[in-house]
């Protein structure tokens, strides 16, 4: 679990650009060693943005990485953005990704919600799986507090080895609804909202 939390400039002795082509766009993102899937752009984070409906409003990129997830919502549906990261390192380069991809966004350090104050329309996230189940159980339930009301939806991707069932049913417990909207290989995306969409 080292990338989620190791900060130490030494460690960065190869930054690497990757390339992305999706939903008719390019993006480029700035990576080194240390990273979380430094070397490539992660799968489960592109079958996420795959396989979530349009959304629209303010997006919270929760636990963002280098940025992924959060810079291609915001550039493809226009969504005022929000980064956080408990990793320093991480977040520079989410910082410096949304700049190379022109995408304007508030970078908040913050383990969880620890810092972060205000509601969102929408928050995704990749679980920080080898974090463990009491941090990921954390990171849901208050999810569900900063979400705006009606319609506000958390979305994550979860591989079936990591835990994918249990997943949902404790989003179950926390939201009103939960719906799996891809299930395919081991990997689920699922929607949670305190309403209905």
């Amino acid at each position: 679990m080292s990338h989620y939390f190791i900060e130490n400039p030494a460690l960065l002795t190869r930054e690497r650009e990757l390339k992305l082509e999706i939903f008719g766009r390019k993006f480029r993102f700035l990576t080194n060693n240390g990273l979380f899937s430094c070397d490539k752009i992660d799968d489960a984070s592109l079958t996420l943005l795959k396989n979530m409906p349009p959304i629209e409003g303010a997006l919270l990129d929760l636990g963002c990485g280098y940025g992924v997830l959060g810079i291609v919502l915001a550039k493809v549906y226009g969504l005022g953005l929000t980064q956080s990261d408990i990793n320093r390192v991480a977040l520079s380069y989410a910082k410096r990704n949304a700049k190379l991809n022109n995408v304007e966004t508030q970078a908040i350090h913050s383990d969880s919600f620890e810092k972060i104050a205000g509601r969102f329309d929408n928050i995704v996230l990749n679980p920080p799986i080898h974090a463990g189940k009491a941090t990921l159980h954390r990171m849901y339930e208050e999810s569900a507090s900063h979400l705006k009301n009606p319609g506000g939806s958390l979305f994550i991707v979860i591989q079936k080895k990591h835990g994918a069932e249990s997943t949902v049913k404790k989003l179950k417990e926390i939201f009103l609804n939960c719906d799996i909207l891809y299930k395919k290989k081991g990997c689920f995306v699922a929607r949670a909202s305190m309403q209905g969409y």
